[in-house]
């Protein structure tokens, strides 16, 4: 496994903690850029990315995977029986609360000056402020999308 981007700070909120941690090259050869979450004092991991707009410029943010508890095992497909990707959720409130933190990291980061990479924008791709849980992404948690309303920063 090769690791590609470095591991950005934690962003901490009343919602918890999350943070960007890096791209990493995953059992499949291919890349995947992964975040992490404390969940009740056990960090979490998971898989985020682009979805881009059908001028292949604009962009969302999708939440792919979450609950791997190493890095290094994001990607790795659980077995065909297993419920999604998560492991170690207890309750059916945990994805609300990582959804939470994730929406607040997203707020966050854009406003990074030094961002990561799947949260860059250029003059013709920007973000469009959606926040889009995939299918599955963790164990008993529907697809959802969650608008990011960005305020412009004051001169």
């Amino acid at each position: 496994m090769d690791i590609y981007e470095r591991t950005f700070d934690w962003v901490s909120a009343t919602e918890g903690r999350a943070r960007f941690v890096g791209s990493i090259r995953g059992w499949d050869e291919r890349g995947h850029d992964t975040y992490a979450v404390d969940v009740d004092g056990k960090v979490m991991y998971g898989e985020i990315g682009r979805t881009f707009l059908p001028n292949q410029n604009d962009f969302n943010i999708q939440i792919v995977s979450f609950g791997y508890g190493v890095r290094e095992h994001v990607g790795i497909p659980w077995p065909a029986g297993h419920d999604s990707h998560a492991r170690g959720v207890a309750d059916a409130e945990t994805p609300q609360r990582v959804q939470s933190r994730l929406a607040r990291w997203i707020r966050i980061g854009l406003y990074f000056e030094d961002r990561p990479r799947v949260l860059l924008e250029y003059p013709h791709a920007r973000f469009q402020g959606k926040l889009i849980f995939a299918e599955g992404w963790a164990a008993g948690a529907p697809a959802r999308e969650i608008t990011i309303r960005v305020q412009p920063l004051s001169a």
